[in-house]
């Protein structure tokens, strides 16, 4: 099988490429199973990058509050640095859900119907959900609080720490429950 493919050259002129590289390095010489594992790797490495950049937020989080305390001005610095790394959840969040549909094709559905998957698979949504309606909104909440607000803040930010604390506090163990039912996997 050939494909064609036109790329679009930085002079402005169209080249014709033609190349079969894709379907031969790649799908015809990659059995199923070496497909899994591929896609099992690319799995964990979701859960990584999700997990990994939802434990620096939290530390950013711990060193912002300790910093708010002592200097309010220097302490927006700190919250500055988190402000990218919703994207990267996000990044993770996609490459955890893609591959593991993949999984499930490559498996047709085998782990579908055995209850430690079915409670893993509500955490991951839960997971996700939380982090983008609560998190999010927590995360802009103190934002803007802190450019809008007057001299005297410490008040009312004190319900968003604890908010935050809490949303912190329950999206590592929604991603260490999800470890576990992972390693574990009980019926």
């Amino acid at each position: 099988m050939v494909y064609n493919c036109t790329l679009l050259q930085p002079n402005g002129i169209n080249k014709e490429i033609l190349f079969n590289f894709y379907y031969i390095l790649i799908i015809k010489n990659m059995n199923a199973q070496t497909l899994l594992l591929t896609l099992l790797v690319l799995h964990l490495t979701g859960l990584v990058i999700m997990a990994g950049t939802t434990f620096v937020d939290f530390t950013i989080f711990k060193t912002f509050w300790k910093q708010f305390e002592l200097d309010q001005e220097k302490s927006q610095g700190i919250l500055q640095a988190t402000s990218k790394s919703s994207r990267w959840i996000g990044i993770g969040a996609a490459l955890l859900v893609l591959t593991g549909v993949g999984m499930m094709a490559i498996t047709h559905g085998a782990f579908g119907e055995q209850t430690w998957f079915r409670i893993k698979f509500a955490l991951v949504i839960i997971l996700i959900l939380n982090g983008i309606l609560v998190g999010r909104r927590l995360g802009t909440k103190l934002r803007k609080t802190i450019t809008d607000g007057d001299g005297n803040i410490s008040f009312q930010i004190s319900s968003i720490r604890t908010n935050l604390n809490l949303f912190f506090f329950f999206q590592l163990l929604l991603l260490l429950t999800v470890v576990f039912l992972s390693v574990f996997k009980f019926n």
